[in-house]
């Protein structure tokens, strides 16, 4: 049984729209009319169905904090003149569970009745970290499903629920810090995603909308997708 749609707010699909109007600047970003995910005026249209409800159900204590449109085109148009960008790798959607076992399988039933699959990386964190989509074509993107339950982190409730943008580049570290610092003026603090000392990508949070986080990941030219994608996911369903 898929989600049910619901009476809300259209803040966050308004802006997640422009978002993704602005990253289709660049060629290797256009994914208007993806089979795997789609926003329209009232749902984030899935393959398990509208899965907005998810991310409404434990809104963030944060107040909300307006997107800078003018300054992410600016940062895309910049990665885009330095031939920066290499692929969309996936969207991922944040959101706290009653059960991550029973959300597991919740996920794996949904998938089920597509013609995609259902995958599982080993966490570093306390969440579930599942990705849907079809990896006979390992280029593709994929969504990604974070479902959260308890961690001992006290800044959950701030940065839960969000909604992730996780691009691959070309570059290091140092140069999405760089190019972050120098657009945004130190208005976001990039956040360094490491594990073994290897900086995989960095997290840029870019406002909060409906008290839901969005978040554009960079990743670092450390990260091998397709290497990660043939060793690192299990197929699960």
């Amino acid at each position: 049984m898929k989600l049910e749609p619901e009476i809300m707010t259209n803040n966050i699909l308004k802006t997640i729209n422009k978002i993704f109007g602005i990253l289709s600047h660049n060629d290797k970003l256009v994914f208007k009319n993806s089979d795997l995910f789609n926003f329209s005026d009232t749902e984030i249209i899935t393959p398990i169905g509208n899965i907005l409800p998810l991310l409404l159900k434990h809104k963030s204590k944060l107040s909300n904090q307006p997107i800078k449109f003018k300054l992410l085109e600016q940062l895309i148009n910049e990665l885009t003149k330095n031939k920066s960008i290499i692929r969309l790798n996936h969207i991922g959607f944040c959101y706290k569970v009653a059960s991550q076992e029973q959300e597991k399988q919740r996920l794996v039933n949904l998938v089920k009745q597509t013609r995609f699959h259902l995958y599982q990386e080993k966490s570093n964190d306390d969440a579930l970290w599942l990705f849907i989509g079809n990896l006979e074509n390992w280029e593709k993107p994929l969504i990604e499903m974070v479902p959260v339950v308890k961690t001992n982190d006290k800044w959950v409730n701030y940065w839960l629920p969000h909604i992730q943008i996780d691009i691959d580049t070309t570059l290091t570290s140092q140069e999405i810090e760089d190019l972050i610092t120098t657009v945004y003026n130190k208005t976001i603090k990039p956040y360094l995603f490491t594990i073994d000392g290897i900086v995989y990508f960095v997290r840029n949070r870019l406002g909060c909308v409906d008290r839901i986080n969005i978040n554009l990941d960079l990743a670092t030219n450390s990260r091998n997708t397709k290497f990660h994608r043939q060793h690192s996911l299990t197929k699960i369903s």
